[in-house]
């Protein structure tokens, strides 16, 4: 049984690694988006358990790293939430903000011998401060 929580401590730490080498290897905010003062993105979760993540508020300011993925706030659960895409297009469209939501796609351990399907989903705001 602990080999369950191992691997899965293991798969968090190795998500975790990877997203930091990721968001190293990732252009700068005033780099890719010279057009932004800052950027702020409001995180909105919803789940059908009893215990769901508090809202989450990260604004990036021109020296951040242009990096949108974030891992799920469940501690057992191995997937994330990629915005890069909302990003983009609220970039390309030239405009100040942008709603959508997204499911996460990873998986959880619900006891110590089974994973089952994350439920969470993230309802996302993303506001553009011009410079």
């Amino acid at each position: 049984m602990k080999f369950a929580a191992a691997s899965s401590a293991n798969t968090r730490n190795q998500m975790r690694e990877r997203h930091r080498r990721d968001r190293a290897a990732t252009e700068l905010m005033r780099t890719r988006f010279p057009q932004f003062g800052s950027l702020r993105l409001d995180f909105d979760f919803t789940d059908d358990g009893p215990f769901t993540p508090a809202p989450q508020v990260t604004v990036l300011h021109p020296p951040a790293r242009a990096y949108f993925v974030f891992p799920c706030p469940y501690a057992d659960c191995d997937g994330e939430f990629d915005l890069t895409a909302p990003v983009d297009k609220l970039a390309g469209d030239g405009e100040s903000n942008a709603e959508g939501e997204v499911k996460c796609c990873g998986q959880r351990s619900r006891d110590h011998n089974s994973r089952a399907p994350c439920r969470l989903t993230l309802e996302f705001t993303l506001l553009v401060q011009k410079e």
